[in-house]
């Protein structure tokens, strides 16, 4: 389930990625950063903590903040999470250098025009996002097939209870 009162802790969370990745990566080129792989897995794991953050925002805030692609960046995460092997160092370094200080930006906006207090109360505490509904139909279809739970749940990303529930 997708809370609204969770939405605040998870734009925070992805200001803290993002500071991460900005020191992980100040002064240094893009050949440095790959040729130092505790630096670039770092970068890659902070990417994928700010997808999974956007992925578990609830569809009324998306909705409310649509000038952030909040589907491409969960996408993103699931990419670097499953297709880990297909990583590109290009576009890692095309994040870090076009993509995360104007989504900083916006993050930050957000948590400062907010009203928390009022947001919190809000009774809708679930809307799944398309990209959700888009992947519990695939475990649907994955598990109809007979494919293991823990088998769905890595390639959706999905936990067990979603799947075990369809």
């Amino acid at each position: 389930m997708r809370e609204n009162v969770k939405d605040r802790d998870r734009l925070e969370h992805i200001i803290e990625a993002i500071d991460r990745i900005t020191s992980f990566a100040d002064g240094k080129s893009k050949e440095q950063i790959e040729a130092d792989n505790l630096r670039y897995y770092g970068i890659i794991k902070n990417i994928e903590i700010i997808g999974e953050a956007a992925y578990k925002l609830t569809q009324s805030f998306c909705q409310q903040h649509s000038e952030t692609p909040w589907e491409f960046i969960a996408r993103m995460r699931h990419v670097l999470v499953h297709d880990y092997y297909q990583i590109d160092a290009r576009e890692v370094w095309k994040v870090i250098n076009e993509d995360l200080h104007p989504l900083r930006e916006q993050i930050f906006r957000y948590l400062s025009e907010t009203d928390w207090s009022e947001w919190g109360k809000q009774e809708t505490t679930v809307n799944e996002s398309s990209a959700h509904k888009v992947l519990v139909q695939s475990a649907e279809r994955m598990k109809k097939k007979g494919y293991d739970i823990s088998e769905i749940c890595k390639i959706t990303g999905l936990n067990r209870e979603e799947i075990e529930a369809l």
